[in-house]
């Protein structure tokens, strides 16, 4: 059966939350400052549970014989009016099961977020990757992402 990419719904979202602390545990490996909080799940569920409901944020599923293979969370955030972008569409996440992943599956959920950004009336979308994931970073730059910016950090 053919992989379906479609908005999520509340029922989709105990896996959903599943995979992303997946992907939150080994961001929080690698990235500095990105420990989780006690109640990081619950939060994160609840942040995409509200956004099922706002104009503004879009949540996809990928899923085959009913099975979810991955999601990913777009949002269209305003900006400082100093910008002639005043909006911009912003991938949160992206995540696909360790099995599938290769096939193509990221690639179609970013196709079809892109497509809902561009619906929005937005140009341009941003997305953060840790530079530690190397496989995230070689995703990105062979859709076409190129790096803007660097965030650094200090402790105080």
């Amino acid at each position: 059966m053919a992989i379906e990419v479609r908005k999520a719904k509340s029922d989709d979202l105990d896996q959903i939350t599943e995979m992303w602390y997946e992907l939150a545990t080994m961001h929080e490996d690698i990235v500095l400052g990105y420990d989780l909080s006690e109640n990081a799940k619950e939060t994160w569920k609840e942040f995409v549970e509200n956004g099922l409901k706002r104009r503004n944020m879009c949540t996809f599923v990928a899923e085959e014989d009913e099975e979810l293979l991955g999601f990913l969370n777009v949002v269209i955030r305003e900006r400082l009016g100093i910008f002639e972008d005043t909006e911009i569409g912003m991938v949160l996440d992206v995540f696909i099961k360790s099995g599938r992943r290769g096939e193509g599956i990221g690639s179609t959920l970013l196709n079809k977020a892109e497509r809902w950004i561009k619906s929005k009336g937005v140009d341009a979308a941003v997305i953060t990757v840790s530079p530690f994931n190397e496989e995230g970073v070689e995703f990105w730059e062979n859709r076409g992402y190129e790096t803007y910016l660097l965030k650094k950090r200090a402790e105080l």
